[in-house]
């Protein structure tokens, strides 16, 4: 049996799967995002993490976002990338910490531009209670056009690089605001007619 496991919808846990077929299936998909087994599960006081390692971050993004489906609070699923810890949890994709790289946006050759705001409210609240120091938005490379998603930091200058031409961009959040109304989040911004924000 493979080391990853199907989680029922009303559990928080991992199953069995039914079949072999089906456990080699999802090890395919594993394989093809270029996933192989991290420290397994891990379970502590803020919840339960499945790790697994990934050398193309673009690829574990993408198998986060379209084969994990997270139904539970507390549930985490995380793939360690060269590029970051990204992962996927009841509120969606997030980047666990920005590189310090990414803040010398000095050193960015081109100005990337922010097409759309990911990050649901908890991402927010994650900011403003200081257990987050990033949020996730669409970004357009001012390079190759080449549009992806990262992580970038609140009300500031955040560099990015592309993951088609290798560039680095300088990304500007000020555009992008939030508001905090007891548990909810409001978030605003302006959209250009370029279809930027």
């Amino acid at each position: 049996m493979g080391w990853f496991k199907k989680r029922r919808s009303d559990d928080a846990g991992p199953i069995v799967f039914a079949t072999r077929a089906e456990a080699e299936a999802a090890e395919a998909k594993q394989a093809a995002a270029g996933l192989e087994p991290g420290y397994g599960s891990l379970r502590n006081a803020s919840g339960t993490y499945y790790v697994f390692r990934g050398s193309d971050t673009e690829k574990a993004k993408q198998y986060l976002r379209d084969e994990i489906d997270v139904v539970r609070e507390l549930i985490y699923y995380v793939v360690e990338t060269p590029n970051g810890n990204w992962g996927k949890d009841i509120d969606g994709l997030y980047l666990e910490n920005l590189l310090p790289w990414q803040r010398n946006v000095a050193a960015a050759d081109h100005k990337g531009d922010i097409i759309g705001v990911v990050t649901g409210a908890a991402g927010f609240v994650a900011i403003d209670n200081g257990s987050g120091d990033n949020f996730i938005v669409g970004v357009r490379c001012g390079n190759c056009e080449h549009e992806w998603e990262d992580g970038v930091r609140y009300q500031s200058f955040t560099a990015v690089r592309c993951p088609s031409c290798a560039a680095l961009n300088s990304i500007d959040s000020r555009g992008i605001k939030y508001r905090r109304y007891g548990d909810g989040v409001v978030t605003s911004y302006d959209v250009r007619a370029d279809g930027t924000i």
